[in-house]
């Protein structure tokens, strides 16, 4: 039987006919089928949803078994189109542009929740582009994350009720001062309430401001180891009752250790009257060697003490307080947060409980 061009061109790959220089392509055919072959089994056998797609039309060239499994879908001939794979959570088709508006050859990620045969689930999706040949295509793969995402839900639920139940013993702490010395107890709130404005003027993280407030709350719980005749002294201090109620910052940070408090509010507590020039206690420690939290519950402590009546003395004027923190800011007070307690209190802002939060 003669052979035509097409079958010697054909005998030519399998390294037969006059054509073939003795040499076959068949083998190194043979071979790249079966590494494609072995890749896709592989990619069948991900977890992972994955999706080869012709873009920008968006029709889905390859996917894998869980891909087909999302909804339920068979494998066919025909080729389909994204959006019949994918539904939103209320069952609407969702398109790739709809999740990654711009095509990337970067990788891009977000969390969407997607309808499966088991209910709405939230995948992690993932998107790569890429041109070659001035051609576009880009590969999704869909990561089930449901099951780690519930957990974490349940962990912030869990620190949630945690942080409620320390927040609780602080506030019984802080009562119990009160009890003891109500003008010590009426300060600590009224402290926190400055020491929170302060820490949000800072920029502070959210978890550290809580920490801030915790620590204005608590930085004279160590009045309860000074005797009560001390504290209803009406009046300068003796040398040595001054001494003793200077004890109360290290009482306090002891307290506030043995009971698990986190450090940087212990070190608060036990630094908050230490002094930008070292003139403070009870370390003398200088500028930056005093802690942040100690530097802002200090000023707090001084700006709300000097608004407010005590036995001894009649509060003292916004002008006065105003022209202490000016010019004593970067000797006494750490300069920033001294300028912010000075705009905050032309600002209008008030230390008295009728006003802002409470603590």
């Amino acid at each position: 039987m003669p052979i035509d061009g097409n079958d010697e061109q054909f005998l030519a790959l399998m390294g037969l006919g006059a054509k073939s220089g003795k040499k076959s392509h068949y083998p190194e055919l043979k071979r790249r089928l079966s590494e494609l072959e072995r890749m896709r089994d592989l990619l069948d056998q991900a977890r992972d949803a994955i999706f080869l797609l012709a873009l920008p039309e968006e029709i889905v060239e390859y996917q894998n078994e869980a891909a087909l499994g999302l909804l339920g879908l068979v494998r066919t001939p025909e080729k389909r189109l994204l959006q019949e794979c994918l539904k939103t959570s209320q069952g609407a088709s969702l398109s790739l542009f709809s999740l990654f508006p711009s095509l990337s050859s970067e990788e891009q990620r977000k969390v969407v929740p997607l309808l499966t045969r088991n209910g709405t689930r939230r995948f992690e999706a993932s998107f790569q582009a890429a041109v070659e040949s001035g051609r576009t295509s880009g590969i999704l793969i869909l990561r089930d994350q449901e099951e780690r995402i519930a957990i974490q839900e349940q962990l912030a639920e869990s620190l949630k009720a945690v942080e409620e139940a320390r927040m609780k013993t602080v506030r019984l702490t802080a009562a119990m001062v009160e009890m003891k010395d109500s003008y010590t107890g009426k300060n600590q709130r009224q402290a926190a309430r400055l020491a929170h404005e302060i820490g949000h003027r800072l920029e502070l993280p959210k978890p550290e401001i809580d920490d801030l407030v915790t620590s204005a709350l608590l930085h004279d719980v160590g009045m309860m180891g000074v005797p009560t005749e001390i504290l209803c002294i009406p009046g300068p201090l003796r040398p040595v009752d001054r001494r003793l109620m200077q004890e109360h910052v290290t009482i306090g940070r002891d307290i506030l250790v043995k009971e698990g408090f986190p450090e940087r509010i212990a070190l608060a507590v036990l630094h908050h009257h230490e002094r930008m020039d070292g003139s403070g206690y009870p370390d003398g420690l200088k500028g930056e060697e005093i802690p942040l939290f100690a530097r802002v519950v200090g000023i707090a402590d001084v700006v709300e003490a000097m608004l407010s009546h005590r036995p001894y003395r009649p509060a003292h004027s916004r002008e006065e307080v105003l022209r202490e923190l000016e010019e004593h800011q970067g000797t006494l007070y750490d300069r920033r947060t001294a300028e912010i307690c000075i705009s905050l209190l032309l600002e209008g802002f008030s230390v008295s409980e009728e006003t802002g939060n409470k603590y």
